[in-house]
């Protein structure tokens, strides 16, 4: 039963509009001045307005469906963040762009492959998956800040405020998925979350990579054998962002996973703690007015 045991209610999830003035402070190789340190970042910002908005569709389509009060209001939390996230990484792609990036030929596939899901269910079990892969990044950021260290001021509030977040919803989508399939078995369910995991990690990972010498060639830097063997070490050995994320990712196919049982109350406390103290004077993390 979705109740009050669980980390979601609306209490937790606190829409911050907050800008972070990304355009005004554009910034090549933003984290310790290192191509590849930054495009494994930037290139999530790629994915990210046409990614928020198919999530906000997704879980919007249920929303009236649902008898869950609770679970309805935490929908309407989550797509107030994932709004102000949307509208937060469309200017940080504008400044990409300004910085002279092929935004748009990266972009073009990631657009047309959300665009190609129009089944409600299919879409749900997509959003289910990307939120769980974001949430898994989430982690990773707050429990390890000086991985942004040496980050450019401007993104590294932008990319811990939506870790932050994001782990704050972390649990809206699958919550959604368990009240929206009432009449299906545990594992109906569990097929369901497992094909939306399949049909997104492998074709996340054919685009992330597809762009990358997209990326690189603005920077007229060469994406030969040295450039991918150092990818391959940032990536998988030191610091390893995804070798260090790949165990969380896999546990999504335990049959009995559930978000909840990791520990992330404190982390959260953590996240807000931080974004309190590393705000500019004048742009304070003001929760937003959820009426809105």
């Amino acid at each position: 039963m979705h109740g009050s045991a669980h980390m979601g209610n609306p209490d937790d999830i606190i829409p911050r509009d907050i800008r972070f003035g990304i355009l005004e402070n554009a910034q090549r190789h933003w984290l310790d001045g290192d191509i590849i340190k930054t495009v494994l970042i930037d290139g999530l910002s790629i994915f990210l307005p046409e990614g928020e908005r198919f999530f906000i569709r997704s879980l919007k389509h249920y929303g009236p469906k649902i008898a869950d009060r609770e679970l309805a209001a935490e929908i309407n939390g989550y797509a107030i963040q994932e709004a102000f996230h949307t509208r937060e990484h469309e200017e940080y792609n504008r400044a990409m762009t300004a910085l002279g990036y092929d935004v748009e030929s990266m972009e073009k596939p990631i657009r047309l492959g959300f665009e190609v899901v129009k089944n409600p269910l299919h879409r749900l079990a997509i959003t289910c998956a990307i939120e769980h892969m974001t949430a898994t990044l989430s982690s990773l950021t707050l429990r390890h800040p000086e991985l942004l260290d040496n980050a450019a001021p401007a993104y590294r509030r932008l990319w811990m405020w939506h870790a932050l977040e994001e782990l704050e919803h972390k649990a809206v989508a699958l919550d959604v998925l368990k009240a929206a399939t009432p009449d299906m078995s545990r594992w109906q369910r569990y097929l369901v979350r497992v094909l939306g995991m399949n049909a997104t990690l492998f074709p996340f990972l054919v685009l992330f990579l597809r762009n990358v010498p997209i990326y690189a060639k603005a920077d007229g830097v060469k994406t030969g054998l040295r450039f991918w063997l150092r990818f391959i070490w940032v990536t998988l050995v030191a610091p390893g962002y995804w070798r260090r994320c790949m165990p969380n990712v896999l546990r999504y196919y335990l049959p009995g996973f559930d978000p909840r049982n990791s520990d992330d109350a404190e982390l959260m406390r953590k996240g807000r703690e931080w974004l309190a103290n590393d705000m500019p004077p004048g742009r304070a993390a003001a929760p937003a007015n959820p009426a809105v």
